[in-house]
């Protein structure tokens, strides 16, 4: 006889363990042990031995991994022993813009291009602000005829950042890359591939 130790939560095999004969008393198996007439093969890679329905059968062994929601891509921390259920998956959602179809992630093209041009015309929004505010006080300076050339330089830079701006939607690649104009005195960064 071959003797397993049984996990009392996840019904997971381990061993064969050697269980100690007592004087008068031969093998004693303990509660949370079974008995098998052979020992089992070793278990197939990503398997556990578990013991179910008073058998040892094989069950693929995911846990302690993360999951994956294939209605939403949300992410979840397994811990069961057997298949995942078909609402989950072990790929991971690449970006917000795929949905689950036919066994893998796909790309919905439409809907990738609406966020990126969403996202950049946040982006654009938001340097826009800051060209008008940097333009208003030269603005003043000049139409008081206190502006000096520097400032009056300064001014036209903001506006034509301001313009090149709002004409990034005419680029090649928009909305998936965008080479952003540089503010006046900043540096240009190249773009991130």
């Amino acid at each position: 006889m071959v003797y397993y130790y049984v996990n009392e939560q996840t019904q997971e095999m381990t061993g064969p363990v050697e269980l100690p004969e007592y004087p008068g008393l031969g093998v004693v198996v303990p509660g949370n042990a079974i008995g098998l007439p052979e020992a089992l093969p070793a278990a197939e890679p990503g398997h556990v031995w578990v013991w179910r329905d008073q058998q040892a059968v094989q069950l693929i062994d995911l846990r302690n991994r993360m999951v994956y929601f294939k209605e939403n891509g949300n992410a979840l921390y397994w811990t069961q022993l057997g298949p995942l259920p078909d609402h989950l998956t072990v790929k991971p959602r690449p970006n917000a813009y795929c949905f689950w179809k036919e066994g893998d992630w796909v790309l919905d093209t439409e809907a990738e291009r609406a966020g990126l041009a969403a996202q950049a015309d946040t982006d654009r929004d938001n340097r826009l602000r800051e060209a008008v505010i940097r333009v208003a006080p030269l603005q003043y300076a000049y139409e008081l005829g206190e502006a000096g050339s520097e400032q009056v330089a300064m001014m036209q830079a903001w506006k034509r950042y301001a313009i090149h701006l709002s004409q990034i939607e005419q680029q090649a690649d928009y909305p998936r890359n965008i080479i952003w104009p540089v503010a006046p005195g900043r540096i240009a960064v190249p773009p991130s591939a």
